[in-house]
């Protein structure tokens, strides 16, 4: 990088003094021009002035406002003509100016400006040229050790030889995936830093700073078509503000290009496992296995456990708006993460895969407290995915009467039919568990009895088509004398009626259906023929 030192020691500067301090000397310059009142914004960052000050004729006051504005424009430094407009720089510009570490040059009047900026323009060049011989051959040689099959470890170290610091690559969910040998206090920070948060990566794709006692963390986003595949963390020992040089840089911004290839090569490895997965746990519901010997053979590499016991639990995961076209959006991928995190923090293995918008996992239970483990298991799922996707709801049947040791299609058809009754009696968005779902079965059973068909029918056709002519709810009328337990006055306050009119309803149902609602056999039919009538009127929906 170019600095005001090195065009100060440039021959064409020879016979020019240095009025203030050398504090400012190693100011980098990207760039020169001859700059004379007003700055306004006709200097940038880094730009080295050249100037006669005539537009501040002999006047100290305008000369100082002049400095102010070239160092409000961060300018790198003035090289100011002499002996003509200002002869003597004031005292206090001085100072300020060394405040402010920007260094003022006095230049004989006698030296041409186009050949100082000639010489300085030339030599800009020429340190843009090896910054980009530096580039290629940094670009070629990290390519070449990816194409070598250096994986993120490999790549860590040759940073740490580079660079003599501390080096940490870490996935998208902060986890460590490649480390330098001498890395172990930035781990050890990075595991306090993991502590609590849900995104411990930097998000918004700009380097980022972490203090940790007396040393910094620099975090250097790594991404791939614009999408954050993890992060280089670095561990300084000060607290530098700009502790990389511009090879530095160049540097670390090739090293994030050679490690997103290295997260493009396990992304695509670990891709091919994940589908190996999912179509094993696929196989094991749908019972394609000849033996158990068959799924512990496949299990293996798989890195499963399958001789543990396990409960299937289903999920649908759909929108709380109810609009088909939203099911292109499905957090379905995020939510397998979830339930990865929630069998994790209980120590349970999981296996998983997802179907569409249907998600199928066996999650390994002690045999005496099923129901209690998946309460919990479920309660981080769900809390997680109302916290972050308020907008979807899953509901969830499960299995829990196969629960045990090679039961996987048992558990899976048992979780299928607790959903899918479940679904349809309590809406989306609740767990259902098997053993609640036996009245229901029980229901689907009778119903496609010839005998109940015909019962039900004779008992309800008269009730609902009395109700439709006259809108009085006759079928709600019974079911809340039922739930009342036979109680008139109860059942008056609660459906706000006069007690006359409701002994009026209860005795119209009576003459319709032709039963006694004191005559138990003849209740029991009414509250079976309503039963069986809403569990196929939810059927059918």
């Amino acid at each position: 990088m170019l600095t005001v030192r090195h065009i100060f020691q440039m021959e064409i500067m020879k016979g020019s003094s240095l009025s203030t301090s050398d504090s400012g000397l190693d100011n980098p310059v990207e760039w020169i021009s001859v700059i004379e009142v007003p700055v306004e914004n006709f200097v940038r960052k880094n730009e080295m002035v050249l100037s006669t000050a005539v537009g501040c004729g002999h006047d100290p006051i305008l000369f100082h406002r002049f400095v102010e504005a070239l160092i409000q424009a961060k300018a790198s430094a003035l090289a100011l003509a002499t002996q003509r407009y200002i002869t003597d720089i004031p005292p206090k510009t001085l100072i300020l100016a060394e405040q402010n570490r920007m260094p003022i040059i006095t230049v004989p009047w006698s030296t041409r400006f186009a050949d100082i900026v000639q010489q300085v323009i030339r030599e800009l060049d020429r340190h843009q040229d090896q910054m980009n011989s530096f580039s290629r051959k940094t670009q070629e040689e990290l390519l070449q050790l990816i194409l070598q099959g250096a994986d993120l470890n490999k790549l860590a170290h040759v940073i740490q030889r580079k660079l003599k610091l501390p080096v940490l690559f870490v996935d998208q969910k902060g986890q460590i995936k490649g480390s330098s040998s001498n890395s172990q206090l930035l781990a050890t920070f990075w595991a306090k830093h993991l502590d609590g948060w849900d995104f411990p990566i930097s998000r918004d794709k700009k380097w980022s700073r972490y203090e940790f006692g007396k040393k910094t963390c620099i975090e250097i986003p790594i991404l791939s078509a614009r999408k954050i595949q993890g992060s280089l963390l670095l561990l300084l020992t000060n607290k530098q503000e700009t502790p990389f040089s511009q090879h530095d840089q160049i540097y670390l911004d090739h090293v994030t290009t050679a490690a997103a290839l290295c997260f493009l090569q396990e992304n695509i490895a670990l891709e091919t496992e994940s589908r190996l997965r999912n179509d094993f746990v696929w196989s094991l519901a749908k019972g394609e296995f000849s033996s158990i010997e068959t799924i512990q053979k496949k299990a293996e590499p798989l890195g499963y456990n399958t001789s543990l016991p396990y409960v299937c639990i289903l999920g649908q995961v759909e929108p709380k708006t109810n609009k088909d076209d939203d099911l292109r959006d499905s957090p379905t991928r995020e939510i397998m993460d979830e339930i990865y995190h929630a069998g994790r923090s209980l120590h349970r293995n999981v296996l998983s895969t997802r179907q569409i918008n249907q998600i199928i996992l066996f999650l390994e239970v002690p045999v005496d407290r099923v129901i209690d483990t998946v309460q919990s298991f479920l309660d981080i799922v769900d809390g997680r995915i109302y916290e972050r996707y308020p907008d979807w709801s899953v509901t969830w049947g499960i299995g829990e009467k196969q629960a045990g040791i090679y039961s996987f299609r048992a558990g899976y058809l048992d979780a299928c039919s607790a959903l899918d009754i479940g679904r349809r009696q309590k809406g989306p968005g609740h767990r259902n568990f098997y053993m609640d779902t036996g009245l229901y079965r029980a229901l689907q059973q009778l119903a496609g009895h010839p005998d109940m068909q015909e019962i039900t029918w004779s008992t309800m056709h008269r009730l609902l088509d009395y109700s439709k002519q006259r809108g009085i709810d006759l079928v709600e009328t019974f079911t809340s004398y039922l739930r009342n337990q036979c109680n008139v006055s109860q059942t008056a306050r609660e459906l706000n009626l006069h007690r006359q009119s409701l002994l009026y309803r209860l005795r119209k149902i009576e003459s319709l259906t032709g039963r006694s609602l004191f005559n138990p056999d003849d209740l029991f039919l009414l509250q079976l023929s309503i039963k069986l009538w809403t569990s196929s009127k939810n059927d059918s929906t």
